[in-house]
């Protein structure tokens, strides 16, 4: 117990309600004091910021001033050259006229200039140093003869190697008119010496940029004539580079803060007057307002090292002004702890403030507990009994549960083997309906198979009789081939029978045809006798002789005819020879064609005959299908009913599944339960026991009050 106590007083003393109370104050001055510093520090740093912005635009608008100032006087040079009479001029031509300015360019060629030229329309550029260019094709000239004053950007001279400006200005005549420019080329390193004297803060710059983001002044030369984007941005697309696009593409000024490499810059851009150029001035933000904000944390750090030490010392009066009441209290209540457990004790009341409260109230508190101790000495008794009570009936219990937890283990089993082979059923079930689609989709097909082949047979039945009747019509014309090819022979057999006669009969025209040869040959004999007995009579047979001449003649005639006769009735014979073999082999040919037309003729009755019998076949097997395409479409309706029916047992055994799944989760979180029971119940047994003794050790502890 002295031990105890000894440690609740070191811990008491490592950290009292006085040491947290001095830490509270000391913390809230710090956390209020921080709080105020940072939002100073930091209004401090915003208007400082908005006065240094301020600031760079002013410094910019007023330099861009001063730049166009600079740039009048350029022009205010040109224009003083153009208002010259002589200049203006028209009858005195430009080559002349550009000798005037010979002596000035002299004197200002140390300045940065290089050259003056003056020009007519026809863009016919006339230099001092004596060259001739024609400019009229120039976007600067176009402009210039429209009365614009125009600066252009630097560009490499090829003659001069150097990047050469041309100002330009329109010429006017004593009217008014504009008849031609007049022009100074510059060099390009002279736009540097124009913001040359442009200083920001310690590493600011100034830059002089085109629209399109070529530096053209810079006090850096190696910079000069270079994308600014590229050679001080590295490319890449950021914050800053996004403003100095859309301001170079505007012609307002502008300013921002960004980061340029990674280093917080305030930047101002300003529109130049007549080119369009920008003028860019940037320097890093810290030059500006890290030494004031150095300053102002130095004065904030004084202030806060006070309010601390103020804090500490006015925690530290009013912590010891209240600890000390309760440090009595605490004296006190030591003395009721550390003796023989007298509820008898009181605090005293002393003042009139919360400690006094305090003390009344404890006084009470102690007072009810001594009420309450008499009251746990009697119940102590009763609890010891029953806690005895509560022991015995808890052993039992706990076999109890044993006995139903190894119960509900067996039903879990069980359940656990239902479940298991209602799954398998399932599976089954759903293999079945798998087979039961597939045979459905054969029937289908089955069935669309038929009515396909009944519609070929039905086809094939149609051209079957269509072919019966086109044979039967060649029957009959087969069986009339075979009639005109009778009659065909026969007459060819006559034919061939009259030919045979005329042959025949041919060799006695042949033989009359000799004849009339040999009765011409006698009678040309008998008219040559006859002449020579003319010729022997004289005068007297003279008319014989001429009677013997005209039959001398006839007999002639005779007998070339008798030998033509001769020669037809030969060639004749051939033909007719000749014919006859023809007539003979026809006859032949007419037998075989006969004979062939009967094959035909029985042939054709055959085929007919089988495509008859072929007809009544497709028709049978016809019918045999409409047959099949029944049965099928009655096995396929049935297929279907099966497969509804089979899916409405997989539904069903799905829904037994899940029942059965639930059982079994069921079954095990009742096992679970069971387990946690049987545990809860061996705690509780254990806690009993505990509670036992416990009771116990309360009653024993409660009799060593006084009360």
């Amino acid at each position: 117990m002295k031990q105890e106590n000894k440690n609740i007083d070191k811990r008491f003393k490592l950290f009292s309600i006085k040491n947290k109370m001095v830490s509270v104050f000391i913390f809230f001055a710090v956390s209020l004091l921080a709080v105020i510093c940072i939002i100073s520090v930091y209004l401090a740093s915003f208007f400082l910021m908005r006065n240094t912005e301020y600031f760079i635009k002013e410094l910019a608008e007023g330099s861009s001033k001063v730049l166009n100032e600079r740039a009048d006087s350029i022009f205010k040079k040109l224009d003083t050259f153009s208002n010259m009479p002589i200049i203006q001029d028209d009858s005195v031509p430009y080559s002349e006229k550009i000798n005037l300015f010979k002596n000035e360019i002299q004197m200002l060629k140390q300045s940065g200039w290089i050259s003056f030229g003056i020009s007519g329309l026809d863009g016919s550029l006339y230099n001092t140093d004596g060259k001739t260019e024609k400019i009229n094709n120039t976007e600067w000239f176009k402009s210039v003869i429209k009365g614009k004053y125009i600066i252009t950007e630097p560009e490499m001279s090829l003659t001069k190697r150097k990047y050469v400006s041309i100002v330009a200005i329109p010429l006017r005549d004593l009217q008014g008119k504009i008849v031609g420019t007049i022009t100074a080329s510059i060099l390009g390193d002279s736009l540097s010496n124009l913001i040359s004297d442009i200083i920001v803060g310690e590493t600011g710059h100034a830059y002089l940029i085109s629209p399109s983001g070529i530096i053209l002044g810079s006090r850096r030369p190696e910079i000069l004539y270079k994308n600014f984007f590229t050679e001080i941005l590295n490319s890449e697309k950021t914050d800053f580079s996004i403003f100095l696009k859309d301001t170079l593409e505007s012609k307002k000024s502008a300013v921002q803060v960004s980061k340029i490499n990674g280093v917080k810059h305030i930047s101002a851009l300003s529109t130049m007057r007549y080119s369009g150029w920008k003028l860019l001035i940037t320097a890093p933000a810290s030059e500006f307002i890290s030494e004031n904000v150095s300053n102002l944390l130095n004065i904030f750090l004084v202030v806060v090292l006070c309010g601390i030490v103020i804090a500490v010392l006015i925690g530290f009066f009013t912590a010891n002004n209240i600890v000390k009441p309760i440090n009595k209290v605490i004296e006190v209540l030591k003395n009721i702890s550390q003796g023989e457990g007298d509820l008898t004790v009181r605090l005293p009341l002393i003042g009139n403030n919360e400690i006094t409260e305090l003390s009344e109230y404890f006084n009470r508190t102690i007072e009810k507990i001594g009420n309450s101790m008499q009251s746990v000495g009697v119940n102590s008794r009763s609890m010891a009994e029953i806690g005895s009570d509560l022991a015995l009936n808890m052993n039992r219990t706990a076999d109890s549960v044993h006995e139903i937890t190894e119960n509900i283990n067996g039903v879990k089993q069980q359940a656990l083997t239902q479940a298991a082979s209602v799954t398998e059923t399932a599976a089954t079930i759903e293999q079945i309906i798998k087979n039961i689609k597939q045979l459905n989709a054969s029937i289908e097909n089955q069935a669309e198979s038929v009515s396909r082949s009944s519609a070929s047979i039905e086809q094939m039945t149609a051209n079957i009789a269509s072919i019966t009747q086109t044979l039967e019509k060649t029957d009959e014309l087969i069986k009339t081939l075979a009639e005109l090819t009778e009659d065909g022979k026969e007459i060819v057999s006559k034919s061939n029978r009259v030919t045979q006669k005329i042959a025949e009969e041919s060799g006695g025209l042949l033989e009359a045809s000799s004849v009339i040869q040999h009765i011409a040959s006698q009678t040309n004999l008998l008219a040559m006798n006859a002449a020579i007995e003319a010729a022997h009579a004289g005068e007297a047979g003279k008319g014989f002789a001429v009677v013997a001449d005209e039959i001398r003649k006839l007999a002639e005639e005779s007998s070339a005819q008798g030998k033509t006769i001769t020669a037809t009735l030969k060639a004749l014979s051939g033909e007719i020879d000749s014919l006859s073999v023809s007539s003979k082999t026809a006859e032949e040919k007419f037998s075989l064609i006969f004979s062939f037309s009967e094959q035909v003729k029985s042939m054709s009755e055959f085929l007919t005959q089988s495509m008859r019998e072929q007809e009544n076949a497709g028709v049978e097997i016809l019918n045999a299908i409409k047959n099949i395409n029944s049965v099928t479409f009655e096995v396929s309706n049935g297929s279907a009913e099966m497969l509804r029916g089979g899916e409405q047992v997989a539904e069903e055994m799905t829904k037994l599944d899940g029942l059965t799944r639930k059982i079994t989760l069921s079954m095990n979180e009742m096992a679970c339960s069971a387990v946690q029971i049987s545990n809860a119940m061996k705690e509780v047994n254990e806690i009993t026991q505990k509670n036992k003794i416990s009771i116990e050790n309360l009653a024993f502890e409660v009799n060593k009050f006084k009360v």
